[in-house]
Formats: structure tokens, C-alpha cells, sequence
């Protein structure tokens, strides 16, 4: 998952000390629920494109670009404001996840993504939520027309 990042992104990277940060931003949506819920690890809400990010505790990793299979972000929220925990408690399915990272000081600005991620579990205790958010299951969609069995290709099995 290359990206090009911005000069003041890049500037603060290689500074010995800078003042700015990188924020996730999170929007989580699913079609039972009423509205997505936007979260962002900050002090104060950010506004991104329109929509309000509200402050959360939580921590999100970008995956590793070495490592082989399917690529999945892990995530660790506090559970402090049960909302969260409530609106997966509602899901059937899966959740739709929306990820992208922006300076602070520029949130208009995409610097990663934005990623399109599914949650297909989450684990919750009276501490924590923590999950998985993985790609679209593209690699298990069907590719073309024909499929390999015994019948059509006997070679194969």
C-alpha cells in the first residue's frame, strides 16, 4: 500500500520534533443503523469533507506491506462510551469501515487512503473493543464464467 505523501507531511517525518500529528479518521456504517458513526483518537472533534469525527480512544495500525495474504488493520478502542459496543451488539452481518489518515493541521487533506475495509468480528469486554478490518472479500468472488470441478476439468483433481 504505497502512497505519496504531502510536503508537510513528509517535512514533519523527517524533523527532528514538529508539532504536527497523523489522525485516523473511522466512519463506521452499517444499513441497520440510523447514521455512521465517525470516530478520530484526538482531544476535539475534526471535521473532514463535511462530517463531524467525534473524540474517541482508539488505536488503529496500518498493515505491513511484507506481509503475504490478505491485508487486515488492527484496532483497539476504550470502551468507556458503550455506544460503540451497542451498534455492534445491532449488527447481522458485517460492518462497512471507511479509514483514512490526515495531519491535524489540514484535515480537508487525504495523506492515506481512503481504505474501504469490511469488520467482520469484534470482540468486547468491559475494558476494551478490539477487531480486524479487512479489504472487500474480493479474493473469494467468483473470477469469470467458468469454475474448475471434476467434471469439466478431471486433469485438476
Amino acid at each position: 500500500m504505497r502512497t505519496s505523501l504531502s510536503g508537510p507531511a513528509l517535512e514533519a517525518m523527517h524533523s527532528v520534533s514538529t508539532d504536527e500529528v497523523f489522525l485516523p479518521l473511522v466512519k463506521l456504517s452499517q444499513s441497520a443503523w440510523a447514521d455512521s458513526i465517525r470516530i478520530v483518537p484526538n482531544h476535539q472533534p475534526i471535521t473532514h469533507g463535511g462530517e463531524v469525527y467525534q473524540p474517541y480512544a482508539f488505536d488503529i495500525s496500518l498493515p505491513d506491506e511484507e506481509a503475504e495474504g490478505v491485508p487486515v488493520l488492527n484496532w483497539v478502542a476504550d470502551n468507556v462510551d458503550r455506544t460503540i459496543t451497542a451498534a455492534i451488539r445491532a449488527v447481522t452481518g458485517y460492518i462497512d469501515a471507511e479509514v483514512i489518515w490526515v495531519l491535524a493541521s489540514s484535515p480537508d487533506h487525504i495523506e492515506v487512503g481512503p481504505l474501504s475495509l469490511e469488520m467482520r468480528a469484534a470482540e468486547y469486554d468491559a475494558f476494551q473493543i478490539s477487531g480486524t478490518l479487512g479489504v472487500e472479500p474480493i479474493l473469494e468472488a467468483q473470477f469469470g464464467t467458468l469454475s474448475m470441478n471434476p467434471k469439466n476439468a478431471p486433469a485438476l483433481f
